[in-house]
């Protein structure tokens, strides 16, 4: 069987699983463009396949097929970035300095306020600060990300002001202690009150 380019437009003979299997290794490229690195990209393939497969009653039979399964991966993606977009990771590394038992309530609220913050930036700027914290080298990283390596130490750095400026500003923390106060209310004087 050969993998190699074939004349897309002439589907309407062939088998969908042939088709499929065909366009694999063009997926898999599309997918690491997409992700940024072959274990996401692997996932996002996998995922587009099965989606294709179930999918493959509205594909038109003498249409192109790799334009088809290449919306369908971004359709996924975006779908999966979207869902993603308010969950921070944070690095392996993170873990091993959280709090044990002798670090107090005032270290989980920082921990709780930096995650938080994280979550606020934009995934270009979370990604960017995420891989210089765990030391990747900003040429490693451009590459992961697929920009050039200025534009990688750019967001980095603004990327971290944005972090300091959302972390330093108490009145946009959810979590910290000065938002959490709660008021007391106020105790009414029921004497003199007569009910009845």
């Amino acid at each position: 069987m050969d993998h190699g380019r074939f004349d897309v437009t002439d589907t309407a003979d062939v088998p969908f699983a042939e088709l499929l299997d065909r366009q694999k290794t063009l997926l898999r490229a599309h997918a690491r463009r997409l992700t940024g690195n072959s274990f996401d990209a692997d996932d996002l393939v996998q995922d587009t396949m099965l989606r294709c497969w179930s999918a493959r009653n509205s594909f038109q039979p003498g249409s192109n097929f790799g334009a088809w399964s290449r919306v369908v991966m971004r359709n996924s993606f975006l779908s999966a970035h979207r869902r993603d977009r308010f969950h921070a990771s944070l690095p392996e590394e993170a873990f091993d300095r959280l709090p044990g038992a002798e670090g107090g309530q005032d270290q989980a609220v920082e921990l709780r306020d930096i995650g938080w913050a994280l979550g606020q930036l934009s995934p270009d700027h979370r990604d960017a600060v995420l891989l210089a914290g765990k030391g990747v080298s900003s040429e490693e990283a451009a590459c992961q990300l697929a920009i050039p390596e200025g534009t990688f130490k750019s967001r980095v750095a603004r990327g971290r002001a944005h972090l300091r400026q959302l972390i330093e500003d108490s009145d946009a923390r959810p979590f910290s202690a000065s938002v959490r106060k709660e008021k007391t209310p106020e105790r009414r004087d029921w004497k003199g009150v007569l009910i009845g």
